[in-house]
């Protein structure tokens, strides 16, 4: 059996994608320069999807994206003509209307103190400079520092006495114990993949359909709930409780991206929390090829 399919889980890669997706979306940088602004003027009409989408050039950022907050031309991939597409030098840390790759400001990469701020939106903009320049409220290098520095442990702590084990082990012991966290085994867990997130917050980002991203959540819940109740025997107890504990993160920054309308930068911190997940979950794949083929499993 491999062991990607025993999990019915991929996340390589998959930061990639969430990171396109989010900087090309000209409603989230819009939210973060209103709620700069917060000076109770009048909202704006509300734009249709097609204004918010309208991609005119296809290099994966929007074209009122594009005018306000970059100065590029939404009908070139590459405004300054340096050979680097726009949206390419946006997640580079560049300035995609000007050759000088220096042409931004130094990052500071401080924390915020975490407290009386709701959302990782609203300590990303209690952490700016007060005569910051709209442009650069949604600068990818100081975007990247503070994700940086505020993403916290990438795993959370799960108390001992929440996890099952049993003495027993042996080939027996073991292969029911894969056979109980496998997707191709046990019915009760679903398989998740990062096309299966992917798709998802394509839809709630861009299509506003909520759904698919409803399901992955119940997923990973039911998944979880399943890990909770199994019994890992001796030898498969450090992997039962990275698995449990990379699943719970998984979970919980699902719920982040779900978010994404109340908390831009919330989102981006659940994309790179996603993205370091991978190491944890190929970890936890190589000790299952290890137990598979030390009882000759496979």
């Amino acid at each position: 059996m491999k062991p990607l399919n025993r999990f019915g889980l991929r996340v390589a890669g998959l930061t990639t994608v969430l990171l396109l997706v989010l900087f090309g979306l000209y409603w989230g940088g819009r939210m973060l320069w209103e709620r700069w602004q917060n000076r109770g003027e009048e909202s704006p009409p509300a734009l249709t999807d097609e204004e918010r989408r309208r991609d005119s050039d296809g290099d994966g950022v929007a074209d009122l994206y594009e005018t306000s907050y970059y100065a590029t031309n939404p009908n070139s991939k590459d405004t300054d003509g340096d050979g680097m597409t726009d949206l390419d030098e946006i997640l580079a840390g560049r300035n995609p209307a000007q050759r000088d790759a220096a042409a931004f400001k130094p990052v500071t990469g401080e924390a915020v103190v975490l407290g009386e701020h709701s959302s990782y939106t609203d300590k990303y903009l209690a952490s700016l400079p007060a005569d910051i320049p709209r442009e650069e409220i949604l600068e990818h290098t100081r975007l990247a520092a503070f994700v940086e520095a505020n993403k916290g442990p990438l795993l959370p702590d799960i108390a001992a006495e929440r996890l099952h084990s049993t003495p027993v082990t042996g080939a027996e012991a073991v292969a029911g114990y894969l056979d109980t966290i496998s997707a191709s085994h046990n019915p009760k867990i679903t398989p998740v993949t990062s096309t299966d997130l992917e798709v998802a917050f394509r839809e709630m980002a861009t299509a506003r359909n909520a759904a698919p991203m409803q399901q992955v959540i119940s997923a990973l819940t039911q998944n979880l709930s399943v890990l909770f109740d199994a019994s890992a025997p001796a030898e498969a107890a450090e992997l039962h409780r990275k698995f449990v504990a990379a699943t719970t993160a998984l979970l919980d920054n699902a719920r982040l991206l779900q978010a994404v309308d109340t908390d831009f930068v919330g989102s981006l911190i659940a994309a790179k929390r996603i993205e370091e997940l991978g190491g944890v979950f190929q970890q936890a794949a190589e000790q299952v090829r290890t137990l598979e083929e030390k009882y000759g499993l496979e």
